[in-house]
């Protein structure tokens, strides 16, 4: 009887550490997700373009960036007056053109953007490039470079 109760013990005590083990991994902890840099590139742009929401914009921006979109207050002024472009209703289109690793903490991409959309009944397509940095493992728009 002691032999079954010791055997009992030990198969317990295994029991129980693989079922601590298996909740250790599934803890609350959520993983980030990172977001690419084409994601908020479009984000970015559909935040000022079709949200009308230079808030989120800023967020999705560094630094420097957003001290500049700041002088301009609302999306409106920053899709008229920085970026020079006006729709009533836009869709657009991304795709990276360069990535730079400078080092292993400073990664930057050029992303050219598309835009195909409607002002006053009329179509209109335009190119717009930025410079997107990373910073904290967080893609950021940077600035706004001339389309060659």
């Amino acid at each position: 009887m002691t032999k079954i109760t010791h055997s009992f013990k030990n198969s317990s005590f295994i029991l129980l550490l693989l079922l601590s083990s298996f909740l250790y991994g599934c803890s609350s902890e959520e993983k980030k997700v990172e977001i690419s840099e084409k994601e908020v590139t479009l984000s970015f742009f559909n935040a000022i373009y079709n949200e009308n929401d230079a808030k989120k914009a800023m967020s999705l921006s560094s630094t420097n960036f957003k001290k500049e979109l700041e002088k301009y207050h609302t999306a409106s002024n920053i899709a008229r007056r920085l970026f020079n472009m006006r729709f009533d209703s836009v869709s657009m289109h991304t795709s990276a053109m360069k990535t730079q690793i400078i080092n292993e903490y400073h990664v930057q991409v050029t992303m050219m953007v598309q835009f195909t959309g409607k002002r006053n009944g009329n179509d209109y397509k335009d190119y717009k490039k930025v410079r997107l940095i990373k910073e904290n493992d967080k893609w950021l728009v940077d600035k706004l470079l001339e389309v060659d």
